[in-house]
């Protein structure tokens, strides 16, 4: 069989057993009744789920659960008049479900049952209590899910003292007996106080079920507002509401109740459930990254769930189970996808590890690279299944909790006390679980789309890594080589590299915010190009990257060489490695002008000039620094003042205008070499 025809055959078991129900207990000598509530009973079922789903149909809906409700209460007329009848002949209620309590239906107050309760095992000779140490038990007392147990007034206690209470006679519960109230001990005699002493035995009582209302007047006999009826009706009410289960001194009406309040509700709800799946079954289920997961939690009732820790734990498995269905549908769907995101995933996979020829700052650059690029693009689709499984797993820790104190020998205070326990509710699980699973599908559905750029990322991402290692060991001993053969220092070549290194980690810091931005979608174009402008900018720094590695290596040595046994002849060593690199730096400037200048928008061209901003004024800063540690009087202050206002010209005012632009770059550098050439020409002066 089908899981299809599996869940028909189920729905139509649920219909019959409500149909038997309705036909035994809501007039079966009225069949078109009986067939009338089913039916309403249905649809009030079906719309009670749909509010949830139509949120802006709500104001409709509910008005017809309000005519839906009204027409089942007066075709259930007998039932309803059954019970309040029996409400009416009745003034105490022991509770099904609630075995160690008892309520007054007078004031709603509840009380302890006596046949469970330690109610004379005080340390007092016979038995009682002082006032303090029945404080003390009933701070920390609960039972069936009460807490909050207090000892009576004078006037409650007064009030519950006659025959008809159920431990009248038994258990020492009779007049003239001494009782722990909150002003005292009391002997009650003939409904007054006859007496006083230091101990006495304890009933306590509860108000949370009448807390903050009105239900002793509303019931009392001498209500003038409402009819009988309508007292009564405050009782039943107050049972439903709080899910009480009263047994009756008719034992037909006890089951009536409990037929007609319990089980029926749980057979609808069985019933919405199955009619929610037999829908499901004949569609075909997808998921997006527009998931809404608040689609899935409207089959849950949220209150009801966290009022229960049984329900709670066994929703939330079911709720995983649900989440781990849907991510193996949509994984199915996106099956290619998703293996070339492993792919990446795998490279990104591996935990950094120090490099020893790499200082803690560098170390610390690469590291966090690799952390941005893991947390940006790999999927980890098996790191969201495990942590969703986690989640189950605590509930299943629950579950095996419950089970072990099932077994033991203090079930009552041990759940108590597991119930009391701090837990998200069941919407911010939900809530929260969803957000995982979201988050994933949205790298997906980001990686599909912009593939291409991910895949050159990670590339450009693995070979910086390997090209800045090359750089700290091969280029490293490359330098050292060149220059011992000619013989020059170790302190000299040391200091060139500690230069270059420099540069090249603040040229390292470059990649990151670039591709930060490429993640957020490609820069727009006005000429279309096969290249995204993002890998554009990256491969301009490559270049320039290169262009001072290979100075470095191959001019470094020669400029010492040319001015080491002039006069001034480290100042004018200075000088010309600036120059020469400043040369590297205006290269790259006129690279990214094409780039910047094919951008759509201003903010994209404002971005890639503040991107690079401190690479273009690096030479400039150097040689300000320079002449400040080294005291060079012999440049004059004229000159100095020249050189630091080119730090201030202002390239975006010119980003209107690609010809003005251009023509302010070579200005610049036109005014850079000049200044140069008058600070060596400063130096030669003594």
């Amino acid at each position: 069989m089908s899981e299809l025809e599996n869940l028909k055959a189920r729905q139509q078991e649920l219909l019959d057993k409500i149909h038997i129900l309705e036909e035994q207990y809501e007039g079966i000598e009225n069949e078109h009744n009986a067939q009338k509530i089913q039916e309403l009973s249905k649809v009030q079922a079906q719309l009670m789920g749909s509010q949830n789903n139509l949120k802006q149909q709500l104001q409709s809906i509910q008005e017809k659960l309000k005519t839906i409700n009204a027409e089942i209460d007066k075709l259930s007329s007998t039932v309803t008049d059954r019970i309040l009848e029996a409400i009416k002949n009745q003034r105490w209620y022991f509770f099904k479900n609630k075995p160690h309590i008892l309520m007054d239906k007078t004031t709603g107050i509840l009380w302890a049952n006596l046949d469970y309760f330690p109610y004379n095992q005080g340390s007092s000779a016979n038995g009682w209590y002082e006032l303090d140490e029945a404080n003390a038990l009933l701070k920390n007392y609960i039972t069936d899910y009460f807490s909050n147990w207090l000892l009576p007034n004078e006037e409650d206690l007064i009030h519950i003292m006659n025959k008809t209470f159920p431990f009248f006679d038994k258990h020492g519960f009779k007049q003239g007996n001494y009782w722990c109230t909150k002003k005292g001990v009391i002997c009650i005699k003939n409904d007054t106080i006859s007496g006083t002493n230091i101990s006495g035995r304890l009933i306590p009582c509860n108000y949370s079920l009448i807390q903050d209302s009105e239900y002793e007047e509303n019931v009392s006999d001498d209500n003038l507002l409402y009819t009988e009826k309508e007292r009564l009706q405050f009782t039943l009410d107050l049972f439903r509401e709080n899910e009480l289960c009263p047994i009756f001194n008719d034992a037909e009406i006890t089951d009536l109740y409990k037929k007609i309040y319990f089980e029926k509700p749980k057979l609808l709800q069985a019933l919405s459930k199955v009619e929610t799946q037999l829908a499901q079954c004949e569609e075909v289920k997808t998921i997006t990254i527009n998931f809404d997961y608040t689609t899935l939690l409207n089959k849950y009732d949220t209150a009801s769930i966290d009022k229960s820790i049984i329900k709670y734990y066994e929703t939330v498995q079911k709720w995983i189970d649900e989440l781990m269905e849907y991510l193996a549908d949509f994984e199915q769907q996106k099956e290619s996808v998703i293996q070339d995101c492993n792919q990446i995933g795998l490279q990104l996979s591996a935990v950094y590890k120090d490099d020893n020829n790499l200082t803690e700052a560098e170390n610390e650059l690469l590291k966090n690279r690799q952390y941005y690029f893991k947390d940006k693009l790999a999927l980890g689709m098996d790191k969201v299944k495990t942590n969703l499984l986690k989640v189950k797993q605590q509930a299943d820790d629950i579950e095996y909790t419950i089970n072990e104190i099932d077994d033991g020998d203090n079930a009552i205070y041990e759940l108590a006390q597991l119930e009391k326990k701090e837990r998200a509710s069941f919407a911010l699980i939900a809530e929260n679980t969803a957000k995982i699973v979201n988050k994933a599908l949205q790298k997906i559905d980001f990686f599909e789309h912009n593939r291409d750029f991910i895949i050159k990322a990670v590339e450009v991402w693995s070979k910086w890594n390997e090209d800045y290692k090359v750089f700290k060991t091969k280029q490293y001993e490359e330098l050292k080589h060149s220059c011992e053969e000619d013989d020059i220092e170790a302190e000299v070549w040391q200091k060139w590299y500690e230069d270059w290194q420099k540069l090249r980690f603040t040229i390292e810091e470059k990649l990151q915010p670039m591709i930060a931005r490429g993640l957020k979608g490609d820069i727009e174009t006005k000429e279309e190009q096969e290249t995204p402008i993002i890998m554009q900018a990256i491969y301009v720094l490559n270049d320039y990257k290169i262009a001072v590695d290979n100075f470095y290596l191959e001019e470094r040595k020669n400029i010492y060489q040319q001015y080491v046994f002039q006069n001034c002849g480290d100042l004018q060593e200075k000088f010309e490695v600036e120059k020469e690199l400043y040369a590297r730096t205006v290269n790259l400037q006129k690279a990214l002008q094409n780039i910047i200048f094919n951008c759509k928008k201003e903010a994209d061209k404002i971005f890639i000039l503040r991107w690079i901003d401190n690479l273009i004024d690096i030479q400039i800063n150097e040689i300000i620094q320079f002449v400040v540690d080294n005291n060079l009087e012999q440049i004059s202050q004229e000159v100095l003042n020249e050189f630091a206002k080119l730090k201030q010209k202002n390239y975006y005012m010119y980003l209107a205008d690609i010809k003005a632009y251009s023509q302010e770059q070579a200005n610049r550098e036109k005014a850079y070499n000049s200044l140069i050439f008058k600070m060596r020409k400063g130096l030669m002066k003594k």
